[in-house]
C-alpha cells in the first residue's frame, strides 16, 4: 500500500478549526499555519476588534478565517460560537484552546477573585469549549482534533506569583490525559501543546505594567534567554507549527501526549553541573 504524502499529510483542506484567543499572540499564529494548511478558520477572541484584524491579516493572504466573539468562560456565548462554526462549515474538525489569563501576586496576598477568574477563564472555559464541541464530533462519528495549549506551568511553576496560573496549566494537563483516554473510542484526539517563556502582547503588557503586589516581573524576564539551552525565548510560530503537527494526521496515532516547546528549558543541566571531560 502506497504511503500518503506529506502535503496529504499535513492538508486541512475542507476542515474547520475553531482557535480561541486568537486576535494575538500564540492564537494568531496558531490560525495562520491552521489557515496555511486550507482549514476554514473561526478567529475566536473576547477582543472582538482584535478577532476581526487578525482575521482580515489571514484573508489577506489568502486564508479561509473569520472572526468571532466569545467568552470562554460564558457558556451561552461558547454554544453560539459552536453552533455558527457548525452552521457555516458542517461540522467542527479541530479545536486549539489557547485562550486564557495570567497575572502576578504573591500567594498569600492574592485576592480569592483573581484565583477563581483564573481557574474560571483557563479552566472552566477549556472545559465548555471542549464538551461543546466533543458533543458535536460525537453525535457526527467523524472524529477530530483538539489541542490545548497549557504551558512548561503544567509540570514546574516557572516564577514567583503564578500559583493561580500553575495551578490552572496542572488541571488542564489533567483534563488532557481524561480526554483522551475517554473520547479516543470516537476517534477524537487530544494533545497538549506546552510553551515556554515567550514576549507576546499578552507578556509584554504584564511587565510593562508591573505586578501589583511588589513582584519584580521584568527581573523574573532578564536571563530566560540564557537560561534557555537553545538561546532564545519561544516564538509564536514554534507553538502553531506544533499545533499544526497534531492537528493534522501527521499525528494521526497520537493522542495524550504532551509535546513541550520551550527550548530544552525544562531539561537543562542542575546548576553546577559540569560536563563529563570531552563533551
Amino acid at each position: 500500500m502506497a504511503l500518503p504524502g506529506i502535503n496529504e499529510l499535513v492538508s486541512l483542506d475542507g476542515k474547520c478549526a475553531i482557535v480561541t484567543g486568537a486576535a494575538q499572540g500564540f492564537g494568531a499564529a496558531i490560525a495562520r499555519r491552521l489557515g496555511e494548511a486550507g482549514a476554514a478558520v473561526f478567529v475566536a477572541d473576547r477582543n472582538v476588534e482584535g478577532a476581526e484584524q487578525s482575521a482580515e491579516r489571514l484573508r489577506n493572504l489568502g486564508y479561509n478565517a473569520t472572526a468571532c466573539s466569545v467568552d470562554i468562560a460564558d457558556r451561552g456565548k461558547v454554544t453560539a460560537l459552536v453552533d455558527a462554526a457548525a452552521e457555516r462549515t458542517g461540522r467542527v474538525d479541530i479545536l486549539v484552546n489557547n485562550a486564557g489569563i495570567y497575572s502576578n501576586y504573591y500567594f498569600a496576598q492574592m485576592p480569592p477573585q483573581e484565583f477563581a477568574d483564573t481557574v474560571s477563564v483557563n479552566v472552566v472555559g477549556t472545559f465548555q469549549m471542549s464538551q461543546e464541541v466533543v458533543q458535536r464530533m460525537v453525535a457526527d462519528r467523524q472524529g477530530g482534533s483538539i489541542v490545548n495549549i497549557a504551558s512548561v506551568d503544567a509540570f514546574n511553576t516557572s516564577a514567583e506569583g503564578l500559583a493561580h496560573y500553575t495551578t490552572s496549566k496542572h488541571a488542564i494537563g489533567g483534563m488532557t490525559k481524561s480526554m483522551a483516554i475517554e473520547l479516543a473510542a470516537h476517534s477524537i484526539r487530544v494533545n497538549a501543546v506546552c510553551p515556554g517563556a515567550a514576549m507576546t502582547e499578552g507578556a509584554i503588557a504584564l511587565v510593562t505594567a508591573g505586578a501589583p503586589e511588589g513582584i519584580d516581573v521584568e527581573a523574573q524576564w532578564d536571563g530566560i534567554k540564557e537560561r534557555t539551552p537553545l538561546r532564545r525565548l519561544c516564538d509564536p510560530d514554534d507553538v502553531a507549527r506544533a499545533v499544526l503537527f497534531l492537528a493534522s494526521d501527521m499525528a494521526a496515532f497520537v493522542t495524550g501526549a504532551f509535546l513541550v516547546v520551550d527550548g530544552g528549558i525544562l531539561v537543562q543541566p542542575l546548576e553546577g553541573y559540569v560536563p563529563p571531560s570531552g563533551h
